[in-house]
């Protein structure tokens, strides 16, 4: 059986698991987006899962502070320099969604 489900029930699912301060509200919207342009570009269709997407990504206010959680140095000389870094690092290892405000990450 399969339900589809809008924007607003992705997001408000989170505050039925619990998991409201998991994510900020623009964190979810751009999940949802980029979950329902891996289903439209793939064909597969995917399980709503708040808490499984709690345990697979993570937020992160920039591609620095992601990148720094996992021991990367960003090059450059100046702090836009070593945001463009941090971030062609993370997109080489990992899927990153930005959205206005920050980034979210697949953990890896």
């Amino acid at each position: 059986m399969k339900q589809t489900i809008t924007e607003y029930q992705f997001v408000d699912s989170f505050r039925h698991a619990g998991r409201e301060t998991q994510f900020s509200v623009p964190a979810r919207r751009a999940i949802f987006a980029h979950l329902e342009d891996y289903e439209e570009s793939t064909g597969a269709e995917l399980e709503l899962d708040p808490i499984g997407i709690c345990c697979e990504f993570a937020e992160y206010p920039s591609a620095r502070e992601a990148a720094d959680n996992y021991g990367f140095e960003p090059d450059g000389d100046d702090d836009d320099a070593r945001e463009k870094s941090a971030l062609e690092w993370l997109q080489n290892q990992t899927q990153v969604v930005e959205f206005d405000g920050g980034l979210v990450i697949q953990q890896f």
